[in-house]
């Protein structure tokens, strides 16, 4: 019996509420961490690719590993942002932020 079916379906779902936490909150930490989750989701999809496949390639290891950087990057940001923040007293609500509009 193959996971492959069962694999898809939690990586859509996950996808799914990644896609909903970004379209529906306001608050950065959220919107960063439903974007972590849809970076999650992608990583199991891919694992599981190229785990069913006879003979996984370096293909799937490279896409893995970039996957990967991009969450660490993704996670050193969110953490910098948030002493920025958090040192300057600013609100996490980015509706608020007026300096990024032209």
């Amino acid at each position: 019996m193959t996971i492959l079916p069962y694999a898809i379906g939690l990586g859509a779902v996950l996808f799914a509420i990644g896609l909903a936490g970004v379209s529906s909150d306001r608050h950065f930490i959220v919107i960063m961490l439903a974007i972590e989750l849809m970076l999650a989701a992608s990583t199991i999809l891919i694992v599981s690719f190229f785990s069913s496949s006879s003979s996984p390639g370096s293909i799937g290891v490279m896409a893995l590993l970039s996957i990967w950087a991009v969450a660490a990057t993704e996670v050193i940001t969110v953490i910098s942002f948030y002493v920025y923040i958090k040192a300057n007293g600013a609100s996490f609500d980015v509706t608020k932020l007026n300096r990024l509009k032209w």
